[in-house]
């Protein structure tokens, strides 16, 4: 596969007073394939977020690299990351809060358009009225304010902002997490078949592994600022290696009354990020660890067929 970014050992480290420092992010490498969607999962505080500001640099990096196309922009100034953000877009996880409320949606759709140079203003005009219908929205409603709009309505406008400068790599930060359930399976269907149609790479970022499940090709679990275990999604599903992988999966509903599925309940509350317990990170919480979990961290290692874990026991 040709990948389209490459994150390479990523860290965001964050600090505190009396000379703590809080691990967000310590040492992630993946690889964002050409037309693909990879997910990433992980409990809230797992760093899934961070990784993808980082990715745009909305956050800088306090070490690794971030390629886009071979280009590494990790360092770049504001200036040079104009044209790469250009090509690189994030749909964010509060529609309330992601647009500007004094502004009206032309305003707030034009705006990339304006920054970047791109067209006249008649002609981002027409552009605005064509992407509002490709989210489901009327051309009319570029004249309303956000506040006008129902949550749902409001992540179809972040969508279109993301879109409006065509971009090839767009970043879902849990796009439906703070929707009622009755949207979002409008907004995942709207999702799958704009990126078919825009030819976009995506990560889609969340906590709910069944909208993972639904939307990505390969998947990427995270625990406590590092990568567990990565897989196709199928791999993943039907022989997931790590314990808290097998923890997640055991805790998606079940639609069936009569089917039964062993639940695997962990004990405890994830550490804290600013004291991450020595070797594997789980360990605190793992119903099958053994000798050595406590002192040395395992590597994320390939098992076969792009399956990876870090694991002691495999």
């Amino acid at each position: 596969m040709n990948p389209i970014v490459q994150v390479i050992c990523l860290k965001k480290y964050f600090p505190m007073k009396a000379g703590k420092t809080v691990y967000a992010v310590d040492g992630v490498s993946f690889d964002l394939n050409k037309g693909e969607t990879l997910g990433l999962v992980g409990e809230s505080g797992s760093g899934k977020s961070t990784v993808a500001r980082c990715m745009l640099q909305l956050l800088r990096p306090t070490g690794g690299d971030v390629l886009f196309e071979g280009q590494n922009l990790v360092g770049l100034s504001e200036a040079r990351l104009k044209s790469f953000r250009r090509q690189m877009q994030i749909i964010f996880q509060d529609p309330y809060g992601s647009l500007t409320p004094r502004m009206k949606i032309s305003s707030l759709l034009g705006e990339p358009l304006e920054v970047h140079g791109i067209e006249s203003k008649e002609q981002r005009k027409e552009r605005i009225a064509t992407l509002l219908q490709k989210v489901g929205l009327k051309p009319e409603h570029m004249d309303r304010y956000p506040h006008e709009f129902s949550g749902g309505q409001r992540q179809r406008i972040s969508i279109a902002r993301a879109l409006m400068l065509n971009p090839k790599v767009l970043i879902a930060d849990e796009p439906v997490s703070a929707l009622d359930v009755s949207v979002r399976a409008q907004i995942l269907n709207l999702l799958v078949e704009l990126q078919k149609e825009f030819d976009l790479s995506s990560l889609f970022v969340s906590h709910d592994l069944s909208v993972i499940k639904y939307m990505c090709e390969r998947i990427m679990v995270m625990y406590l600022g590092r990568l567990v275990e990565m897989a196709p999604k199928q791999a993943l599903f039907s022989n997931h290696q790590h314990p808290y992988t097998m923890a997640l999966i055991s805790a998606i509903p079940v639609p069936a009354v009569r089917e039964k599925r062993q639940r695997v309940v962990l004990q405890g509350d994830m550490p804290s990020p600013s004291r991450p317990p020595s070797g594997c990170r789980f360990h605190t919480r793992c119903p099958s660890k053994i000798d050595g979990c406590d002192k040395e961290e395992p590597l994320l290692k390939n098992i076969g067929e792009g399956h990876y874990v870090a694991c002691h026991l495999r």
